[in-house]
């Protein structure tokens, strides 16, 4: 009989294989991975990154959202504010107003219109992490100041806004001269001061002419609250619709990804006992000598 090592040799190789296919499962099982590299499986290692992407642009916009939901809440209490405090404004209108209204009663709506000039202004220059949020695209300075003895803009009239996700955006700052004045002939914070002086002078017909100037900044007031209100709406369904579609790209990723656990341990427990087993065979062929082959 010839002499042989085929015995050895495909032991040998029985060793190699199973061994990589010990190391490869092994891999997975501590990595939770299932691809090691993109040619293992070109596809899914192409909607992998794909997936990834779609994630990183989903918690962008989060980040966002997240931001201007903040701004947005701040913004609808100062205009909040505003609508209470013009309120405040025409209740002392009324009171001073008539024959019955006496110098005392018109000195107290006075310093009534007073506070409430003072509270518009800090309303109206309400700032959000540094950033003014009445003053449009000029968002490092107070909407409103007082220049040369007269209230001033000094905001623009372009609103900054911010994608909350794909083709949606909203409004982080507004215009404040749309609010204070509008198409008005004279600015919010100006009536006041003139109603003010108004009652104490007992001037009738400015104190006739201001009803008519608070209600219109009302209505201003209010609408612009409505459309913060409308935006928080915005941004509430966008995280509702970013986290659904997070959700579905999270399980693409993990599909195309990671390794199925069960089936890995199954594959190195396999490969385990296939290299023992050759190992053993090996081990046991290498002991036989010339005179067992010639046997």
């Amino acid at each position: 009989m010839r002499v042989t090592f085929n015995q050895v040799r495909d032991g040998l190789t029985a060793i190699n294989t199973a061994s990589e296919q010990f190391a490869d499962a092994q891999w997975q099982v501590s990595t939770g991975l299932r691809v090691r590299q993109p040619s293992d499986d070109p596809v899914a290692a192409q909607r992998a990154i794909n997936d990834q992407a779609s994630l990183d642009e989903i918690d962008a916009y989060k980040g966002v959202s997240d931001s201007a939901s903040s701004r947005l809440v701040a913004m609808d209490s100062a205009l909040g504010n505003v609508v209470e405090k013009i309120q405040e404004a025409l209740v002392a209108l009324q009171s001073s107003q008539g024959s019955t209204a006496t110098q005392t009663v018109r000195d107290g709506a006075a310093s009534t219109f007073d506070g409430v000039r003072a509270a518009l202004v800090a309303d109206i220059n309400t700032t959000f992490g540094g950033t003014h949020l009445f003053s449009g695209t000029n968002s490092d300075q107070p909407a409103y100041a007082r220049v040369a003895g007269s209230w001033t803009y000094q905001g623009s009239n372009a609103p900054m806004s911010v994608g909350i996700s794909e083709g949606r955006s909203v409004a982080i700052t507004m215009d404040g001269q749309a609010i204070i004045q509008g198409s008005d002939p004279q600015d919010l914070l100006s009536l006041v001061d003139s109603l003010a002086t108004a009652a104490r002078t007992n001037d009738a017909a400015t104190l006739a002419a201001g009803i008519t100037a608070l209600n219109s900044a009302m209505g201003r007031a209010a609408r612009a609250q409505s459309q913060v209100g409308y935006d928080e709406t915005s941004i509430s369904d966008g995280e509702s619709r970013l986290s659904n579609l997070k959700l579905a790209a999270t399980a693409r990723l993990s599909e195309d990804r990671d390794a199925n656990m069960a089936e890995a341990l199954t594959r190195m427990s396999k490969a385990q006992v296939t290299y023992e087993s050759a190992l053993a065979a090996v081990a046991k062929s290498s002991k036989m000598s010339l005179l067992d082959y010639l046997r």
